[in-house]
């Protein structure tokens, strides 16, 4: 773990970017090469995907992946890389304010210094955290770890919410995260920009919309008051996606036209000799 005046220097670095004046780009990574790259790419910070980190492990999305597991991943990736770095802990590996309370600390003691945290259940039948349960949630992060950024999202454009007014329980949600300490808010699954227009008139605060297949670029979610545009597990599943093709041609073809284009051993060592 870095020193403490290292992780003070770095969380305010990335709470700064929440701040500028320009949109602020945090692409995600899973795993230490995956955030080498990235950063060597020229980005300001990183995050991880839960769901790509997942993938590395076996694991599917849901908090699946044990903690410990996890939480070994983001202190081997802050020991590599020397931007700032934030972890996607899905639901914050627990029910109570107190288990969740526990994860931040943890989460931060690995050198990470922003963090997201949902309110999704994965149960068809709730499939959204009860508010009041999941503002309080947010306020025993925010007394867990001080100078933690919190990026607090609410599912309800994936699941349909809570209530019938997919709207308005989220914005309410969302200020309510606010009060309770939450740095930005993070509302993924809708790309309808007026709809997101209208979120970054209703919240008050940094909005974060996850950009992907579908949604609008950069420059469409800047010029609607964005602040913050992160890919959950895209690049991930890109590069998967990418693995079935190569595995097609070597089993169908006997070909290797996916290795014309393949970085080179010296290419990769020069990576991760960072």
């Amino acid at each position: 773990m870095p020193a403490n005046t290292k992780i003070e220097e770095r969380a305010a670095t990335f709470r700064a970017l929440h701040e500028a004046a320009e949109i602020f780009l945090l692409p995600n990574a899973w795993d230490v090469t995956s955030a080498l790259v990235l950063e060597q790419a020229g980005f300001s910070a990183i995050a991880t995907t839960s769901a790509g980190v997942g993938y590395s492990f076996g694991y599917p999305i849901g908090q699946k992946m044990p903690l410990t597991d996890m939480l070994a991943v983001l202190s081997r990736i802050t020991e590599r890389v020397a931007c700032p770095f934030s972890a996607d802990m899905e639901a914050g590996y627990g029910d109570t304010p107190e288990e969740v309370a526990e994860t931040v600390r943890l989460t931060w003691q690995t050198g990470t210094v922003g963090i997201n945290l949902e309110d999704r259940t994965y149960d068809k039948d709730a499939p959204l955290i009860e508010t009041q349960q999941a503002v309080e949630r947010i306020r025993a992060a925010r007394e867990a770890a001080p100078l933690m950024v919190i990026n607090a999202r609410t599912d309800g454009y994936f699941t349909g919410g809570s209530g019938v007014d997919v709207f308005a329980d989220t914005v309410e949600r969302a200020n309510l995260f606010r009060e309770a300490g939450a740095d930005c808010l993070f509302i993924p699954g809708t790309k309808d920009p007026e709809i997101i227009r209208q979120l970054v008139a209703e919240i008050d605060g940094p909005l974060n919309i996850m950009g992907g297949a579908g949604y609008p670029d950069v420059t469409a979610l800047a010029a609607l008051g964005v602040k913050r545009v992160t890919v959950g597990a895209s690049m991930a599943r890109a590069a998967y996606a990418q693995l079935v093709q190569f595995a097609d041609e070597f089993k169908s073809s006997g070909t290797y036209k996916f290795a014309d284009d393949g970085k080179s051993h010296a290419a990769m060592n020069a990576v991760l000799s960072n």
